[in-house]
């Protein structure tokens, strides 16, 4: 079973991961944007592009940018990829500037303002950051190797570095708004997940599992679907902490709840109810299925040794009765059932 956070904080975290992965989207598009218009106003034959620096650099952009957008590649190293590219194209472009027009000039700056927000996005602050540094730094080293010589170009190249900086510090705090909320809740995340899971066992506490039990059984009776639970106890546990010491009835109940997790598998999820005291939850599973499944971990149990010593358990199984039913009613008929095992001579099924 996948423990659930609350639904506030399950939402907070699919609302950030949808606007970072909506924003590496944009960066993306940028690209192409920008490469197709690149393209369109300098109007090169194919042939003499392909044999230039600029339009092989545009060629492997473009071609990254489709497959990420197609979903055919994806994670952080192909942003990276997509990232590094982009910022070779970027600083490429700004060592063509000095023999640029004053149009190509003013392109290149509104488009390098774009993406610097972008860049944040695709790969996270700390990439940004290095990123950014290092675009700045190249145009800041042309515009001082290759000084603006008109009053136009001067204030063209003042305003696009003014607007590079801000652009960037808008991009650095909306990347670290996200970053720190995706933290914060995979922290409360794990917190909750540690509070869920019984200390002794690590499968679900008796909180954990009644909230689990009674959301299947909502479901089980919306839907007109079968629901069973299976209620396991460790036949005289008691004797084993007399016998052996409270150390070796500790290391029994983590290989049972272990044995039981892994033969249980994704069919249903598994809790300590209390003390020596198991529930299986089953949705989906009708009472002989159940009743089948509990007679394999009873066996599985009871013909080899758990934690080293030789122990048998006993099983009660139950199903939803609609139209109506709770938990206590179905958790009940469950427990008489593992009773009737124990009077029985235990080591049962019923």
């Amino acid at each position: 079973m996948t423990e659930r956070p609350p639904a506030s904080v399950s939402g907070l975290f699919t609302l950030f991961d949808d606007i970072r992965n909506q924003l590496r989207l944009a960066v993306t598009l940028t690209y192409v944007v920008y490469t197709v218009i690149y393209a369109v106003q300098t109007k090169v034959p194919l042939r003499e592009a392909l044999a230039e620096p600029r339009y092989q650099i545009t060629a492997v952009c473009l071609v990254i940018a489709a497959l990420s957008v197609a979903r055919l590649i994806h994670g952080f190293r192909s942003n990276l990829v997509i990232q590094i590219v982009g910022l070779a194209m970027l600083i490429y472009g700004a060592f063509t500037l000095p023999s640029a027009t004053l149009t190509e000039q003013m392109s290149y700056f509104v488009w390098t303002t774009v993406s610097l927000p972008l860049l944040f996005m695709q790969t996270g602050t700390g990439y940004g950051i290095l990123s950014v540094t290092v675009l700045f730094g190249t145009v800041v080293n042309v515009a001082t190797r290759h000084p603006p010589s008109t009053p136009e170009t001067q204030q063209l190249w003042l305003s696009g570095l003014m607007a590079m900086l801000a652009f960037s510090l808008v991009g650095y705090l909306t990347m670290r708004f996200i970053e720190r909320n995706l933290s914060l809740h995979e922290q409360t995340s794990g917190q909750l997940r540690a509070a869920q899971l019984d200390a002794l066992t690590g499968i679900l506490g008796r909180a954990a599992l009644e909230a689990e039990l009674q959301r299947a059984i909502d479901q089980a009776l919306e839907n007109r679907s079968a629901l069973s639970v299976i209620v396991t106890d460790i036949d005289h546990f008691k004797q084993v902490n007399d016998l052996h010491g409270h150390g070796a009835g500790d290391d029994v109940l983590r290989a049972f709840a272990k044995r039981l997790r892994r033969n249980v598998g994704t069919s249903g999820s598994v809790g300590r109810w209390g003390g020596e005291e198991f529930l299986i939850v089953l949705p989906g599973m009708s009472r002989e299925d159940a009743t089948a499944l509990a007679e394999r971990l009873r066996r599985e149990v009871s013909q080899s040794d758990i934690a080293g010593l030789p122990i048998t358990a006993s099983f009660g199984v139950a199903s939803v009765r609609p139209p109506h039913d709770d938990l206590e009613q179905l958790f009940g008929r469950a427990d008489e059932r593992l009773y009737e095992a124990k009077n029985s001579g235990r080591n049962m099924v019923r």
